[in-house]
């Protein structure tokens, strides 16, 4: 198809030992809607995934306004707007900031964003609810406010995902009226749907999956006449449904598909008339009361059930969208001949993207005091446990204990809320945030530093707490402010590294508890194993050659010979490299596995 806006040529694609897809084709126009029809684990959400640029093909080609999803993704991207199977807003956030947060990662200015946000409120009935935390939405209003937030960078193209699960009637049938309005105002809209009235209703093609291949293709009047024969149907008293059933199998010679939830009995015939009258003589002679008998034309439920040997369910599996104007600013290529001035943009919109995410995740601490309070708490029962527990049986030569542990809780504030990072990165990918964040037109280690600078930030908070009570406790800053300022600096240095570290093991293990497990082990070990709370000296000999030299150690001893006026040694370039290599190498893995999620 010359003129199609979404093309799939052979494209399959495995995952682990399952064929998910087997060489799909398709194709749909502009301002066509295609309805993907299965069971689950026909491929359904496999396709959308490919064509959102969140899996590669294993095998063949998928492009979208002519861009390849998987060679040509920071093109495609700008195109389409997603809402996958679950409902992927942020609970901290308001509904509106919710909406917001969307339209400044597709990079529209303020009063636009503002003016999308309205518009979606109003279009989906959350109007009223808009200043409110979404944690006080029901399920419907979470729903309908996820198939918003697809909408509002007014993209070409939108993918559905099931996209009226979890919506009741009316507002079913109010999405329906608007994914019609866009069609017909020029919008390509593919949607995956078990509910074959959705389809019957929406669709100008019909493509039915089944085990990743694709077994039918058509309108929805073109797989009706593919059944041909018309649909003998009676309904009989649960106690009946079997011997009713029996015998219109005798009559028919065909097995009949039974609905024993509605007392149903479903044949397909082609004795017409004829056969109707038979079936009525014989269950009346056989004593069998008929609720309900007649003939009726092949429905999508008929089809499905010819094509796949199956009955589709209401169960579905993980939602997205668009509203018609002008386009965003995110879809214009420069051309080759501004490379230069593309790449600076590029940068700048970057920045812009991380401080969107961060400003989002900051907004959660600050809804959240218990999460912020566990960043801050650790630290602060350190501090008073070796102060005032255990102190008393540590000597320190040549200095008051306090002079000597609080450089290391200076550290230890900065690294032990790495376990809300690690836990904060699985909990955004299982709930599906992560996925419509790597959908949009957005910087692909944006979402990986925007919370890492946020929780940078919270860790820096920790250290300003824990200075405030070491003074009160009586320590003192001996060195000269720019000294001071030094230590600061390495602190937060090897803080950031850490925080890439724990967002590398989030990112990877993708269950919280695993996640904090491992973070768990990744904090305390190094600070334990160092010379954060006893000298090197009374540490096992095994340990000392390692403890030593590790960073955490290596940071310590700048700290405290910055903050006492003493010489820094080697210590400060140590602790310098030490945090350059841990940032750039969980900073790269992290990056690389963020792009694998998920394939």
């Amino acid at each position: 198809m010359a003129d199609a806006v979404i093309e799939l040529r052979g494209v399959g694609k495995r995952l682990g030992s399952t064929r998910a897809l087997a060489g799909v084709d398709l194709a749909v126009g502009q301002g066509e809607v295609l309805a993907l029809l299965g069971p689950n684990g026909a491929g359904k959400t496999t396709l959308v995934r490919i064509l959102t640029t969140l899996l590669a093909p294993d095998q063949g080609r998928a492009t979208i306004g002519g861009n390849d999803v998987a060679g040509d993704a920071k093109r495609v991207r700008p195109l389409i707007g997603l809402a996958g199977q679950y409902a992927a807003v942020d609970e901290l956030l308001t509904g509106r900031e919710n909406l917001e947060l969307v339209g400044r990662l597709y990079h529209l200015d303020k009063p636009e964003r503002r003016q999308r946000a309205q518009e979606v409120l109003e279009r989906f009935a959350l109007a009223d609810a808009g200043d409110r935390l979404v944690k006080t939405y029901s399920g419907g209003m979470r729903r309908r406010l996820d198939l918003g937030a697809s909408l509002v960078g007014r993209t070409p193209v939108l993918i559905l995902d099931e996209p009226t699960t979890g919506l009741d009637p009316r507002a079913r049938n109010e999405l329906w009226r608007f994914i019609a309005e866009l069609a017909g105002g020029g919008t390509t809209v593919l949607l995956t749907t078990q509910y074959l009235e959705e389809a019957d209703r929406l669709a100008d093609l019909i493509v039915v999956l089944d085990q990743g291949v694709k077994v039918a293709e058509g309108t929805a009047a073109q797989l009706k006449a593919q059944v041909g024969d018309e649909v003998l149907q009676a309904r009989v008293k649960p106690a009946d449904l079997e011997r009713a059933a029996a015998l219109i199998a005798e009559l028919t010679h065909t097995a009949p598909q039974i609905d024993r939830h509605e007392g149903r009995i479903s044949v397909r015939t082609a004795g017409g008339t004829r056969m109707l009258l038979a079936a009525g003589n014989r269950l009346d002679h056989a004593g069998v009361a008929l609720a309900e008998l007649g003939l009726r034309q092949p429905s999508l439920d008929d089809v499905f059930l010819a094509l796949t040997g199956r009955a589709t369910t209401d169960t579905p599996e993980p939602a997205a969208g668009r509203v018609q104007d002008k386009p965003t600013r995110a879809r214009t290529e420069p051309p080759t001949s501004q490379a230069a001035t593309s790449s600076r943009r590029e940068a700048v919109g970057a920045l812009f993207d991380i401080a969107a995410i961060s400003t989002r995740n900051l907004l959660r601490f600050a809804r959240s005091p218990r999460s912020l309070m566990a960043s801050i708490v650790d630290p602060v029962v350190l501090l008073l446990m070796f102060r005032y527990f255990l102190g008393g049986a540590i000597v320190v030569h040549g200095s008051t204990y306090v002079q000597y542990l609080l450089p290391g809780l200076f550290v230890a504030a900065v690294i032990v809320g790495g376990a809300g990072t690690a836990i904060g990165l699985t909990q955004d990918l299982k709930s599906g945030i992560v996925d419509r964040f790597r959908s949009l037109p957005i910087a692909r280690a944006a979402v990986l530093a925007g919370r890492t600078v946020a929780d940078q930030c919270v860790n820096l908070l920790a250290l300003a707490v824990i200075i405030a009570l070491g003074v009160a406790m009586g320590f003192q800053f001996d060195g000269d402010p720019g000294a001071v300022i030094v230590a600061i600096a390495l602190i937060a240095a090897l803080g950031y590294a850490f925080t890439w570290l724990f967002a590398l093991i989030g990112i990877t293990l993708k269950e919280p508890e695993a996640s904090y497990g491992v973070a768990t082990i990744v904090m305390f070990l190094p600070l334990l194993a160092s010379s954060a709370f006893v000298p090197i000296s009374t540490l096992p000999g095994w340990l000392q050659p390692v403890a030593r030299e590790q960073p955490v150690t290596v940071t310590i001893s700048a700290v405290r010979a910055l903050t006492s006026g003493h010489p820094v040694h080697h210590w400060l370039w140590q602790s310098l490299l030490w945090s350059t290599g841990i940032l750039l190498v969980s900073a790269t893995l992290a990056v690389r596995q963020y792009r694998r999620t998920g394939s």
